[in-house]
Formats: structure tokens, C-alpha cells, sequence
């Protein structure tokens, strides 16, 4: 059996990530058509996040459900998933975090067949994939969402807020 390193490991699935979730709706596109196949990546990417939230929280050695541990994970995903992103403020009941740019529109902006699926990716996935994560992590945080790099927007927004009860 062949030996390999963490850093094999590293280059075999950072590189197949995204192109087994590309394949994935593709296919599940031709099969059905691109309304269902958005749907249904949807709900994948739904229930990974949940597994995605809690491995991580774990990883990280989180104990709390605050603002700040949310940030903290967000950053750890998406520093994994090569998002350039920034914090632009933190604070015990909000917090404002920055995508400037996203290794999914820059994928699709390469495939030239993609580009028009590019508006339904930011508006009916980026909002509701998120969603059943940061319930189950603390049902009173809420996210908002106002800008799009996919519609032409200089960043996505995500400004996270505590409510209060």
C-alpha cells in the first residue's frame, strides 16, 4: 500500500472538492432539469453545512454558541474553501463579515455554459444553504444578506445579529 503524506491528502480532496460538486449538479441537471437540480443541491449543501458547523465547532474546540465562535467557524470554512473575505465587525451582538471574492463564481465564470447560473447560485443556494446550520448552532442568531458578488455587487454581505428575547 502506498504511503501518503497529510499534504497528499490536502491536494487530493481540496482539488476534487469543487469539481465533485460541479459534476454533481451538472448531472443531476441533465437528468432532470435545472430548477431540480438546484433543489436538490440545496438540500445537500444544507445538511453538509449542519455536519460541516459541528465537525468544525469540534475541530476548533468551540464550547459556546456566540457571535464570535460563529465568525470563528465561518472563517476556519472559509478560509478552507478559498473565499477572500474580510471582518468588518464583531462585536457581542453582531457581526458583518465580507466575501470579496468566491471560488465558486470564479468557476462558473470560467465555464462559459455555467455563467447563467451564476444569479441562481447567489439567490435561491448562498441564502438558504447557510440557514439550517446557524439554526441548530444558535437559534438566535439571524443572518441577513444585501449584497451579491454574482449580481454584480463589490462583496456578499453577511451581517449576523443576536436577537433578544
Amino acid at each position: 500500500m502506498r504511503e501518503v503524506s497529510k499534504d497528499d491528502k490536502l491536494f487530493f480532496f481540496e482539488r476534487n472538492f469543487f469539481t465533485l460538486d460541479g459534476l454533481w449538479i451538472i448531472e443531476v441537471e441533465n437528468q432532470t432539469n435545472w430548477d431540480l437540480a438546484l433543489k436538490i443541491d440545496t438540500v445537500v449543501w444544507q445538511k453538509l453545512y449542519k455536519k460541516i458547523f459541528s465537525r468544525v465547532k469540534r475541530y476548533l474546540n468551540i464550547h459556546t454558541n456566540t457571535i464570535k465562535d460563529l465568525i470563528d467557524i465561518f472563517s476556519f470554512c472559509w478560509s478552507c474553501e478559498g473565499y477572500n473575505y474580510e471582518i468588518d465587525d464583531i462585536s457581542e451582538n453582531k457581526a458583518i463579515m465580507k466575501i470579496t471574492k468566491c471560488p465558486y463564481i470564479e468557476a462558473m465564470k470560467r465555464n462559459p455554459e455555467r455563467k447563467d447560473k451564476i444569479k441562481d447560485i447567489c439567490l435561491k443556494m448562498c441564502i438558504p444553504f447557510y440557514e439550517p446550520a446557524l439554526e441548530e448552532f444558535n437559534s438566535k442568531i439571524k443572518m441577513k444578506r444585501t449584497k451579491f458578488l454574482g449580481l454584480g455587487d463589490d462583496c456578499c454581505d453577511f451581517l449576523f445579529k443576536l436577537e433578544s428575547i
